[in-house]
């Protein structure tokens, strides 16, 4: 019979998983790492515990399976709730396997914490192992971490059961299933959608996970809609496609682009999104029809005025079979995209500017490579400058908005798809809270490109202080030698401040055979002062 923690490592490596991540104890967690090294399920120990979350839950994701990641108890329980939080909002699939208190022996002494407390509002669940349920509890917390929506799950483990044998008692559970949609209700969804004139589809990654893609594009075509798609469903429908409109982001400026679709449009389809995928509250007073996989997910819309649920399939091959005489006019789409342009346009005079950035790595990177991305001034024209026409292939971070996701997120993916090409964006304030896992893709030998928009600044914010007329107070940052930091740690460095550079250095960070940082500095002025434009909230 196997030990507890043995059982942990056959049950991750039964599943695909070769790596875990975060940081040990001198307990039960310490029996974990010689479980993995004599079963070749390789620790990957992180700077923080919140950088191995994150790094795990995107390994997972790539694996098609949660990742695993560990933590001490106390404050190291602290340091992995912050990551925690993140994957929630990124909806990425993780076992949070958190050393606590001998079954025997809680009480008030040192590290302990209320562990279930602090993981209760970012966690699915949170579970605890005993000797007697282990096989059950291990396969409950990574069944519920895989389920829609994918998301974190605390597992605790008892720093006593480093010798345990594992009881094996299990009993399976199932993924749901999507049932097939009400018939009835179909045809009502039917009758109402084929009233719209010029419709808009809002289209969510569950339109991939469906399988349900090549569907969705007839329905496109027969309704003649604008098809919008959320932050999570970048690829669901091609963005070089006559009919796409923007990313739906459901925001609350004025002049974001999504706005002036829904403004004009006189009905919404919403297809397979998360309810989640939007920054503000829905506030258009349109007729919506929405169309969700499980009846316990939230709508998008908010009160939609018809909702189905069921597999995705069925009801949009029957809305497919619609015939709109009028439509959204293609020349329209094509007009709106045109005139928010302006607001994306490179900025003259701009030594080296995120445009040129974004331009040169589209034009390197395959289109089926990867982009990993996180909150920063570039956040916005990265959703509208990024065409993306593979689905799950765009990794930028969603509602969460994160900071200090880029690196944690490339680092896992990479363990995880060590040949498929990919690229990392990041700022300088992130990278800043990352610093230490630079040594972490050293020491691994994981190879990438990480490239850093530095402008010497929290620019997102600087640019909101400037719009509210605030004096210039407490955002600025040193002008950090990202190149020769990661020189240090024995990675490739490089510092560009012209397009030709960049992509020189970016040509031959692609082909290199060690990580290298591309310490980009972008112009700060124009950086900054784009921010407003282009999330919409000046014209």
């Amino acid at each position: 019979m196997p030990t507890v923690p043995e059982l942990v490592i056959e049950y991750v490596k039964a599943k695909g998983i070769n790596h875990f991540f975060g940081l040990p104890s001198s307990g039960v967690l310490l029996h974990l790492l010689e479980a993995g090294r004599q079963r070749d399920v390789e620790f990957v120990s992180t700077a923080n515990e919140s950088s191995g979350v994150i790094a795990a839950a995107y390994y997972g994701y790539f694996k098609g399976c949660a990742g695993l990641a560990i933590a001490i108890q106390g404050p190291g329980a602290g340091n992995m709730v912050s990551g925690a939080v993140n994957v929630q909002f990124e909806r990425k699939p993780v076992v949070c396997v958190c050393e606590c208190p001998a079954t025997d022996d809680f009480g008030a002494w040192g590290q302990q914490a209320d562990h279930p407390s602090l993981f209760k509002s970012t966690t699915k669940a949170c579970l605890r192992i005993t000797k007697e349920n282990a096989a059950q509890a291990l396969h409950d917390a990574f069944c519920l971490a895989i389920r829609p929506r994918l998301g974190p799950v605390l597992l605790e483990l008892p720093r006593n059961l480093g010798n345990c044998e594992a009881g094996m008692d299990l009993t399976k559970t199932q993924k749901p299933v999507p049932q097939a949609p009400n018939p009835e209700a179909l045809s009502t969804i039917c009758d109402l959608v084929g009233s719209f004139k010029k419709p808009v589809i809002i289209a969510g990654d569950d339109v991939r996970t469906e399988g349900c893609i090549p569907t969705l594009l007839s329905l496109a075509e027969s309704l003649k809609a604008a098809v919008l798609v959320t932050m999570d469903g970048r690829g669901v429908f091609p963005e070089t496609n006559r009919r796409f409109g923007c990313v739906y982001i459901g925001t609350a400026p004025p002049y974001a682009l999504y706005r002036s679709f829904l403004a004009e449009a006189d009905g919404v389809l919403v297809v397979g999104t998360d309810g989640r995928m939007k920054e503000a509250r829905w506030d258009f007073d349109i007729p919506v029809c929405e169309l969700v996989t499980q009846p316990e997910f939230p709508a998008l819309s908010g009160t939609p005025r018809l909702r189905l649920h069921g597999q995705l399939s069925t009801s949009l091959e029957r809305l497919s079979h619609l015939k709109n005489q009028f439509g959204f006019p293609i020349s329209r789409i094509a007009e709106l995209r045109d005139m928010a342009q302006p607001r994306f346009a490179r900025p003259q005079g701009a030594r080296l500017a995120v445009n040129d950035i974004i331009a040169i790595t589209r034009e390197q990177l395959p289109e089926d490579g990867l982009i990993f991305a996180e909150t920063g001034v570039f956040q916005s024209m990265l959703e509208h400058l990024w065409p993306v026409t593979v689905p799950n292939t765009f990794f930028a971070s969603t509602v969460g908005r994160t900071m200090g996701l880029t690196i944690p997120a490339l680092l896992g993916a990479k363990l995880a798809c060590p040949d498929h090409p990919m690229v990392g964006f990041g700022t300088d304030g992130s990278t800043l809270m990352r610093l230490g896992e630079l040594e972490t893709f050293a020491r691994t030998g994981t190879v990438a490109p990480l490239v850093i928009m530095n402008d010497g600044a929290l620019g997102t914010i600087q640019a909101q202080q400037k719009f509210q007329r605030f004096p210039n107070y407490g955002l600025q940052l040193e002008l950090v030698d990202f190149a020769h930091i990661a020189q240090g740690l024995g990675l490739k460095g490089v510092i560009v401040d012209r397009p030709e550079t960049f992509a020189t250095a970016l040509k031959q960070a692609m082909t290199a055979d060690t990580a290298t940082v591309i310490d980009a500095r972008v112009d700060p002025g124009p950086y900054r002062d784009s921010f407003m434009a282009t999330t919409g909230m000046v014209q």
